[in-house]
């Protein structure tokens, strides 16, 4: 063995041993494979490099080797440290710019400690590179080394497999082949092309980082949350609450419980570059239905909005005002008392108090939506406020225990309030706790369950019943007794919902590939799906009644005075568009209660008729309406009337968009 390859031995076998130190799997077996895998990786590998002929290829070659496999070892430490696995899609869903930016201040010494391991292992092959004699073995014997190492891999050897069963099972191609009622899914979200609603009580949710049953469990961790646990005797707990796959990180946990759908999606994009391409822009969530029921809505949370798209992603599905990070900490009185993600937990609840009671004075319902961030994993960081819990030392239930007494703390200050008669709170955990040092507290055998609890609302239903995240918003809405006709395409109201019924497989693969092809065919807008849209189009290509008159075009949104009660424009004639494979999407927003109709041809020439119309009725506010265009004449030029009154007219979208 060269000195090269004891050095990079010595230097690899750091990373890959503290990584399955962390893994949640410290099998035996699982660990001897990962340090022979990688002992045949730096010997192949360098052992290939001495082959290679010429000083300059081989140490520009060699250097690309070496980087490529100390980025990927690198990367596999810092999965298994943050999760206690290997690559996953929580893991791939974080891997951008936008994310490591944000992530830096939380876990700089991590990162600079990673950056200092990859500068050695680059100076050590420097060194080296020429010094090391050619291998005795053939370049084809050492590929077949580096083969099996490959194949010896804990964490690579079953991600290949799961690949190749995804790449040979059959694509899902067409709603036709989904077998709606045997997978539990509700095909009604699909056509949620108006939401009707009507407002109801106001709305506390708070999403605690992390915070699953088990730190409630006063066997294991006596005395940690004594306002949980005070809470549970008051409220509706369910005690069966599991996660499902697409909801096991913050942003996955949000989408799934406002959206009653995981965030599973068939893109090659990585990142939160998935919720900047339109993902799931057409489900229909909790807070699009608050939107159209008139609420004022606020989101507070103490990490950046940029993590994962966040902010983005609330602001599209119906928020008023979103603050993170940026947002609040200008607001505090010691702009330096931060942590790693951004607020602590009682600066949130001190500034989300602020918030509630300037809400409550307003003459709207409402929805505050809050998520903690002092229980993030690994570690925790709990407020300066806050005691430590005295029964064990322990960061992550240092943390635990300030969240819970914070949140008792603010919640008192809520029930003091007197608009306290009129809402609910919902308290539930954003996923289950990510790798953390209080893992090793938790009983092998425990039986892994997500945090939710509901205050102020009188519920008596069955405690145990199989619940998921993605049937919180169904069951909330009736919780608010908001009026509403939306369906949602995995969730469930658990309080319409019998001990039977609510059982699902959530696990099945064909459920899960079914999600993905509606989630990303069905419930997110295809770029190459849109066949027009105002934001593409020129106002002259539209044809306007005489009575519309003040018309102001920009970026997409139309804005227009109509003089009587028969406003009207034709859209262009679209030749290559088939209208029966054909939806019209309109957002419009409106001060009176209005009948939006569209006319159509179903024969050019034909003209237009009131047999040949759809109408729509809309509520004083933001709308979103669709209709489908099947039967209607190719050729045809869709004639739209936003209204039967006079004023102002203010469209934000318009789209037809294909299947």
């Amino acid at each position: 063995m060269s000195s090269m390859q004891r050095i990079q031995l010595l230097l690899f076998y750091v990373p890959v041993a503290l990584a399955h130190y962390y893994s949640l799997d410290r099998s035996l077996l699982s660990v001897i494979a990962a340090l022979v895998s990688v002992s045949l990786v730096v010997l192949t590998t360098t052992a290939l490099i001495s082959h290679i002929e010429g000083r300059t290829p081989r140490t520009c070659i060699g250097f690309v080797s070496v980087y490529l496999l100390s980025l990927y070892y690198a990367s596999q430490f810092i999965s298994y440290y943050l999760q206690g696995s290997y690559f996953n899609q929580q893991y791939l869903f974080h891997l951008n710019l936008t994310t490591l930016r944000e992530a830096q201040t939380a876990y700089l010494p991590l990162m600079l400690l990673v950056i200092g391991w990859t500068i050695c292992v680059l100076l050590g092959f420097y060194y080296f590179r020429h010094r090391t004699p050619r291998s005795s073995y053939s370049p084809s014997t050492l590929a077949g080394f580096f083969l099996l190492a490959l194949i010896l891999d804990p964490g690579l050897r079953p991600s290949v497999v799961a690949i190749a069963n995804s790449a040979l099972s059959t694509k899902m191609d067409s709603l036709d082949v989904i077998a709606w009622e045997e997978l539990d899914l509700d095909q009604g979200a699909l056509s949620n092309t108006q939401i009707t609603s009507s407002p109801g009580k106001n709305l506390l949710l708070v999403f605690l980082e992390g915070v699953e049953a088990i730190y409630t469990d006063e066997d294991l961790f006596p005395g940690l949350t004594p306002n949980l646990q005070a809470l549970n005797e008051e409220g509706w707990q369910l005690d069966n609450m599991q996660q499902v796959v697409g909801s096991s990180w913050t942003m996955a946990g949000l989408v799934s419980s406002l959206c009653g759908t995981p965030l599973l999606y068939e893109s090659s994009l990585g990142g939160n570059e998935i919720l900047f391409s339109r993902m799931l822009d057409k489900a229909t969530c909790l807070p699009d239905v608050l939107d159209s029921a008139g609420y004022q809505q606020v989101f507070m949370g103490g990490a950046a909005l940029e993590f994962a798209g966040k902010g983005s992603f609330l602001q599209e599905h119906g928020f008023d005002t979103t603050l993170g990070r940026y947002e609040l900490i200008a607001k505090l009185e010691d702009t330096e008392y931060v942590n790693g993600w951004g607020l602590y937990d009682d600066s949130l609840f001190s500034k989300a108090l602020e918030q509630f009671n300037s809400l409550a004075e307003s003459e709207q319902p409402f929805n505050l939506t809050l998520l903690t961030v002092d229980t993030h994993h690994p570690t925790g960081e709990p407020s300066a406020s806050c005691s430590e819990y005295e029964n064990i030392d322990n960061s992550i239930l240092h943390a635990v225990h300030c969240t819970d007494y914070l949140l008792g703390e603010f919640l008192n200050q809520v029930k003091a309030h007197p608009i306290y008669e009129d809402t609910v709170v919902v308290l539930a955990s954003d996923h289950l706790a990510m790798r953390n040092n209080a893992f090793p507290l938790f009983p092998p055998d425990y039986q892994r369950r997500l945090y939710f609890n509901v205050l102020n609302t009188g519920v008596a239903a069955e405690k145990g019943i199989f619940a998921t995240p993605l049937d919180i918003s169904p069951t909330v809405l009736q919780l608010l007794e908001v009026q509403h006709d939306v369906a949602f395409l995995a969730g469930l109201n658990l309080l319409n919902t019998s001990l039977a019924d609510a059982e699902r497989d959530t696990f099945d693969p064909d459920r899960l590939n079914a999600i993905r092809y509606i989630n990303s065919n069905h419930l997110s807008t295809i770029e190459e799906n849109i066949v027009y849209s105002l934001s593409r189009v020129a106002a002259q290509e539209i044809t306007y009644s005489n009575s519309i008159v003040n018309i102001e075009f920009d970026y997409g949104r139309l804005e227009f005075d109509a003089m009587d009660g028969d406003p009207h424009f034709l859209l262009p004639r679209l030749s290559n568009v088939e209208y029966d494979d054909a939806t019209l999407y309109l957002t419009l927003n409106s001060d009176e209660k209005l009948d939006v109709a569209i006319y159509y041809e179903t024969k050019v020439g034909a003209g237009y008729s009131e047999q040949h119309t759809m109408h729509r009725n809309i509520e004083v506010g933001l709308n979103q309406i669709a209709f489908d265009l099947s039967g209607i004449a190719t050729d045809s030029r869709i004639r739209i009337d936003p209204g039967h009154l006079s004023g102002r007219y203010s469209i934000h979208e318009l789209e037809i968009r294909t299947q």
